[in-house]
C-alpha cells in the first residue's frame, strides 16, 4: 500500500478511536450524574426520617 493510503487509513483510525472514547466518556458521567442524584436523594431522605413527627420521643431502653 502507498504511504498515503496508510495515512489516511490511520486517520480514520484515529478519528473513530477518538470518536468512541468520546462516547463511553459520556456515558461514564452520566453514570456518575446518576449515582450522585441517588446519593443526594439518600441523604434527604435520611434527614426527612429525623423530622419526622413523634420521632424519639419513645425510647425503650428495655429492649
Amino acid at each position: 500500500m502507498s504511504t498515503a493510503v496508510n495515512c489516511t487509513l490511520a486517520a480514520q483510525q484515529a478519528a473513530l478511536a477518538t470518536e468512541i472514547a468520546f462516547a463511553v466518556e459520556a456515558k461514564r458521567q452520566d453514570a456518575l450524574e446518576a449515582q450522585g442524584d441517588a446519593a443526594v436523594s439518600l441523604i434527604k431522605a435520611a434527614a426527612n426520617v429525623g423530622k419526622s413527627t413523634g420521632a424519639g420521643e419513645v425510647f425503650d431502653a428495655q429492649a
